[in-house]
């Protein structure tokens, strides 16, 4: 099957519109906004461990929002293959509140900015995030 430049614009932007959107939601602490661009059976794979299902997604991503303030995630590259795509980024942060790390205990605010250079392997489902892994160094969040 040939496709035109055109046809392969558009599916590239709808991975990365879906990416943009994430972005805008997450940078504005828009929980429920970004949590309505994951499928509700979604995977998130990060390095503390997996989250499966919308509710632990949404409870991870809460306790990462509640964690930081000024909260700055840039895209750095973007690329794609049908419903897959791959973004490198930055995420910033002044770490404000408590953290819970993946041993139970708790890291106190250090009122630090911490910056984090990742990347992350999503795959798209009807429009939907299904899998996101996230890959970045864990020591670097305390910065």
């Amino acid at each position: 099957m040939n496709h035109t430049a055109n046809e392969r614009r558009t599916t590239m932007s709808a991975n990365r519109e879906l990416l943009d959107l994430y972005v805008e939601r997450y940078n504005a602490s828009d929980l429920d906004g970004v949590m309505e661009l994951y499928a509700d059976d979604a995977v998130q794979g990060m390095p503390d461990g997996t989250f499966e299902g919308r509710t632990a997604i949404s409870e991870r991503l809460a306790e990462e929002l509640n964690g930081f303030t000024e909260v700055n995630h840039t895209v750095r590259s973007f690329v794609e293959q049908g419903d897959a795509f791959c973004d490198e980024w930055t995420f910033a942060g002044t770490h404000s509140a408590p953290l819970l790390l993946p041993d139970g205990r708790e890291l106190a605010p250090t009122g630090k900015r911490v910056e984090i250079a990742g990347m992350e392997y999503c795959l798209m489902r009807d429009g939907k995030l299904v899998m996101n892994t996230l890959y970045y160094d864990t020591l670097s969040v305390l910065g």
